[in-house]
Parts: structure tokens; C-alpha cells; sequence
């Protein structure tokens, strides 16, 4: 059993405070390094969002491609992706998907805050944050740079564990768990700079890219429709197919748009 960060946020009917979004961004990089180590391409085929980031009883986080046909994920997809930009290694993967991680933990934060009343966040995880979502993907932070980030989070602070957190938020919304319960830590928030006002209007919906290409519609039986984003399915089959000469599983299929 699972649940999404969207389902436990629509549940408590406000933001993630910091130490959850330091754990969810721990669990979910530590999530994405095997993800990688294993290097098999049919687990890489999803964009990470609200409703694709799944909490587990465990207090681990996974993802997936399932259940999100309907929802506009333009906001979390890399612009690079967006722009059909040539992508040229495993790395770009990789960078892409940090990117919309960044932009699902920033929503989580700014999840029915008014848009007059800026996000809390302390200046070190803002600045994680904001690393992850650089519109240049060679400007991006690494996921190893995410989890030495975390590490020395949890060295200095008296939190409790990552998936600790998690297991909170889950039991959330399956109903042991009140809205106003929290775990406590010491530390305070501060209020983010000015810049990242820029990424709350994208989730907003500011600036997104539009036309027949980037309507939600388009997202049909997958997250992402293969052959809306070639380029991205292009470098996950050269980086992570053997070259048998079989098809891969992830070539682009027209039919399933």
C-alpha cells in the first residue's frame, strides 16, 4: 500500500513542513541512486510529480508512471524535455529527473499557502532547491550532491529519521494520524529570497510552454507520451538497452499517443 505526496498534502490542507521535505528529498534521492545503479530502463520511464511520488508504509519513496494521465505535468518536466533538446548521456537522465523533483518539493511547500504569503523554507534547503531546478541542465545539482546535502542535514540537526517522516505523512491518509500531529525538531524557518518567486508562478502556471503539444491531453496512458518527448526515450535506449538488435522497450510508439 501507497500513497502520493498529492494525497497526503489534499489530506492535511497545507504545505510540507521543512524536515519533511528534507526527508522526502533523501528518501526519494536515495530512491533514484538505485534506480540508476541498476540501470534498467523500464523503472526510468516517468516524470516526478505530486501524484508520481508514492510514500510507502516503510517510510521509503517510489515512482511511478501510473495513474497521472490526467493530470498537466508541464511545470515538473525539465525544459529541456519541454524543448526537445538533444539529449546526449545517462546524466542528462539523470538531471532531468532531479529538476522535477525539485519543482514537486517546491509545490509541496507552497501547497494552500496564499500566493501573497511567501514559502518558509531555511536558506539551506532552499538553495538545494534551487539547484535542482535550473532551467540549464549542466547548471543542475547531481543526485549525489542532493544526498551529501541530506547527510550533512541529518549530521547537524535533531530531527529523527528521513523515513520517519514519511511513515507520518502516510499514515495521514489512512487515517491514524491527525492533520495538526507532528513530529517535533528544533530549528527554525526563514523566509526564501525573492528568486524563487519565479518557480511558484510556474507552478502556478506562469510561463509554461503551450500549444497542441504541451496540452495535459496529451498525456495519454503514461505520464509522459513517448512520442511527445523523443529525445528523452532516444538517450534512456542508447544509454540503458544492450545492443541486441531487439527493439527497445522504450522506443517511441505513435500508437500509444
Amino acid at each position: 500500500m501507497h500513497v502520493s505526496l498529492a494525497e497526503a498534502l489534499e489530506v492535511r490542507g497545507g504545505p510540507l513542513q521543512e524536515e519533511e521535505i528534507w526527508a522526502i528529498l533523501n528518501q526519494s534521492a536515495e530512491s533514484l541512486q538505485e534506480l540508476f545503479r541498476k540501470a534498467d530502463h523500464t523503472t526510468l520511464g516517468f516524470i516526478i510529480s505530486p501524484w508520481s511520488l508514492l510514500l510507502l508504509p516503510s517510510g521509503s519513496v517510489s515512482f511511478t508512471d501510473e495513474h497521472v494521465a490526467q493530470q498537466d505535468l508541464r511545470a515538473f518536466t525539465a525544459p529541456e524535455v519541454l524543448q526537445n533538446q538533444s539529449l546526449s548521456s545517462l546524466s542528462d537522465v539523470e538531471k532531468i529527473h532531479i529538476y522535477s523533483l525539485g519543482m514537486t518539493l517546491f509545490w509541496g511547500a507552497d501547497h494552500e499557502v496564499p500566493q501573497s504569503q511567501p514559502i518558509k523554507l531555511g536558506d539551506h534547503l532552499n538553495s538545494i532547491l534551487l539547484g535542482m531546478c535550473e532551467d540549464v541542465i549542466y547548471a543542475r545539482v547531481s543526485v549525489r550532491t542532493v544526498l551529501d546535502a541530506c547527510s550533512a542535514h541529518i549530521r547537524n540537526s535533531n530531527c529523527a529519521p528521513s523515513f520517519s517522516y514519511v511513515k507520518q505523512l502516510v499514515r495521514l491518509v489512512l487515517g491514524s494520524l491527525s492533520g495538526v500531529d507532528q513530529l517535533s525538531c528544533n530549528g527554525g524557518r526563514k523566509l526564501q529570497p525573492d528568486r524563487s518567486q519565479a518557480i511558484r508562478d510556474r507552478l502556478r502556471g506562469k510561463g509554461l510552454p503551450t500549444g497542441k503539444y504541451f496540452l495535459a491531453a496529451s498525456f495519454a496512458h503514461s505520464s509522459v507520451c513517448h512520442s511527445l518527448f523523443p529525445a528523452f526515450w532516444a538517450v534512456l535506449n542508447s544509454s540503458l538497452c544492450k545492443p541486441t538488435g531487439a527493439s527497445c522497450f522504450l522506443a517511441p510508439v505513435a500508437s500509444h499517443c
